[in-house]
């Protein structure tokens, strides 16, 4: 916590260019996270990314984002949602030689690690990734919103459309799932 405690005061507003190299290292590897939860392939995520920060920068500049730089992330993904569901409907509507493109993306994108984390065991890392995938669309995003993004029921029901309650909901079902889907996945049968 100390480096977002850094990173939001070193992205003061107060007259001085804020220094988003440090805020980007704090942030970067959970936005990229949520982005590729959100798109098909890690080159989509990225693209996804790099438009929402273009965003943020942009509101930030031209004094449009009024709040401060602990609400920076919530508009980013809310940035990164709303670029994934506009590449979506995009790539629905083209024609059967652009699927078959986007299928053989499909499956570079799955040997892609959707977390990185140096600390954890690689089987352990697979395993999650697993139970996520698996999982209902809904509850992975609450999940990966809640966790890895770090941000409350009442900002993720902002983001998802959807009243904190329900968001909460999601939440507890979600881990239901996916405690007893680790543990499968962690201790398959022998």
């Amino acid at each position: 916590m100390d480096n977002e405690s850094t990173a939001a005061g070193n992205c003061a507003q107060d007259g001085n260019t804020p220094d988003w190299a440090d805020w980007l290292a704090v942030y970067g590897d959970r936005l990229l996270l949520y982005a590729r939860q959100r798109t098909t392939c890690e080159a989509d995520a990225e693209d996804v990314l790099q438009c929402a920060l273009v965003k943020l920068v942009s509101a930030v500049r031209n004094g449009d984002f009024r709040k401060g730089p602990t609400e920076w992330p919530a508009f980013v993904i809310s940035c990164i949602r709303n670029g994934a569901a506009d590449l979506y409907r995009t790539r629905t509507r083209r024609q059967a030689t652009a699927l078959a493109a986007a299928a053989e993306q499909t499956s570079v994108y799955e040997s892609t690690p959707w977390l990185t984390c140096s600390t954890d065991a690689e089987h352990r890392r697979r395993c999650v990734e697993r139970v996520l995938r698996r999982m209902r669309p809904d509850y992975a995003e609450v999940v990966v919103l809640h966790v890895w993004q770090e941000l409350s029921f009442r900002e993720i029901a902002e983001i998802v459309g959807e009243n904190a309650a329900t968001v909460a909901s999601r939440y507890r079902a979600a881990l239901r799932i996916f405690r007893q889907q680790l543990q499968e996945e962690l201790n398959p049968p022998s």
